[in-house]
């Protein structure tokens, strides 16, 4: 099994996440050794993903295990006193605190920065609210398919001749989101360790994925222009785009940037003629008849295989690459090399194999990665180990419904 190496050991953050760009957030920096404890309650602030899927039991929902891989769970009612304290109480032992609430719910809870620092100042708060936590949109509650909406992206995502916005159906915002919350939180973490002072990151969803369009704003900003969607054309490379090969629903991504690829391409089509061929002498003209190149291109490969037609194409120095499904890759050679998929053989939802993260660190110590935590399953370690707590206290407070 792939395993997580223990790069962040000895870090321990508290986690109040839902959905995916805070959990998955969470399962990244457990999966570099970190202890990600993950609070939760029946009494309000269950994640949503455990609600997703056909399981009865809020433990077996698959989005919920994919995000939360690694993660330790407790289960404290944040509306009852008690167990405001104890949060607080962790946050003395704690070094991070990672969140995508909306804004101010802790602090409601009596959670706020200055309350949970008030036992621990170097504490570093990483915040992934969709809207930032200052505003007049601060409070609208977001997920990743609006704040890609609210982007540019769904409008941008398309194609010309589309009547409407298509966009895509991955939640882009998500996944810049909880990429960039853990790097962030490690560099708070340095900077927390050399100055004895905590740092609040205040990460807007929406201001990180408006920044991967930024030259789409600043065309907008200094010409006055407004972007149109393109499609699949480029401006700097014809033919450019995907193009529909034998089997159903296969593609192959094509590229040719200039002359030299361009007569290469001809020449493993078999159409050296269109060389010299007024319609596409140059990339000004290929780009003008770029619909005309497009059908003989799609010609071409509509007679062969997806991965004929890049194997050929590559190998004459044209870029080209299968569009893969999900199938392709759970047996890319590439991928299975590097072992990215972790498989899980016993499961509440059986086994199975999931994508490890994107990262393989050299000469550190790995354990196995570990399925999520049952709900509430570390209640009494992390209370009576981290806090003191005795067995009699923490009974009590299970009858009373704090630990809930």
């Amino acid at each position: 099994m792939q395993s997580s190496n223990e790069i962040l050991k000895g870090v321990r953050i508290l986690a109040f996440t839902t959905g995916y760009a805070g959990p998955y957030a969470g399962r990244l920096l457990a999966s570099y050794g970190a202890e990600v404890i993950k609070v939760e309650s029946k009494k309000g602030g269950l994640d949503t993903f455990r609600h997703y899927g056909q399981h009865k039991d809020m433990d077996g929902a698959p989005r919920f295990i994919e995000c939360n891989l690694g993660v330790r769970s407790l289960a404290v009612n944040l509306k009852h006193p008690t167990g405001a304290r104890l949060i607080r109480e962790l946050a003395g032992k704690s070094d991070a605190v990672l969140q995508n609430f909306r804004p101010r719910v802790l602090d409601k809870l009596g959670l706020s920065d200055e309350e949970l620092r008030k036992a621990n100042p170097k504490l570093v708060i990483v915040k992934l609210p969709g809207f930032g936590t200052e505003g007049p949109k601060s409070s609208y509650g977001t997920w990743g398919f609006n704040l890609t909406a609210f982007s540019g992206i769904t409008y941008l995502w398309n194609h010309p001749e589309q009547d409407r916005p298509i966009g895509s159906q991955g939640v882009y915002p998500d996944h810049l989101g909880f990429i960039m919350g853990p790097t962030l939180l490690v560099a708070a973490l340095l900077s927390s360790r050399r100055t004895g002072r905590g740092v609040t990151i205040d990460l807007a969803q929406i201001e990180g994925t408006a920044a991967v369009l930024g030259t789409t704003y600043l065309e907008t900003s200094v010409n006055g222009d407004d972007p149109k969607p393109k499609g699949n054309h480029y401006d700097l490379a014809a033919p450019h785009g995907c193009y529909r090969c034998q089997g159903e629903d296969r593609w192959c991504a094509i590229s040719a940037r200039d002359d030299g690829e361009w007569r290469a391409l001809c020449r493993v089509i078999g159409r050296g003629e269109l060389v010299s061929d007024r319609r596409f002498v140059d990339l000004p003209a290929r780009l003008e008849n770029r619909a005309a190149l497009d059908e003989i291109v799609q010609e071409w490969t509509r007679a062969r295989t997806a991965e004929e037609a890049m194997t050929r194409l590559q190998s004459a120095g044209v870029p080209a690459g299968v569009v893969q499904t999900g199938a392709d890759l759970l047996n890319d050679p590439q991928l299975r090399q590097r072992n990215y998929f972790s498989p899980f053989a016993d499961s509440l939802i059986g086994p199975f194999e999931i994508p490890r993260s994107g990262f393989l660190f050299r000469g550190v110590r790995e354990e196995p990665l570990r399925l999520p935590q049952r709900f509430g399953a570390d209640n009494d370690s992390i209370l009576s180990e981290l806090l003191g707590y005795d067995r009699a206290t923490i009974e009590q407070w299970r009858r009373e419904e704090i630990l809930t």
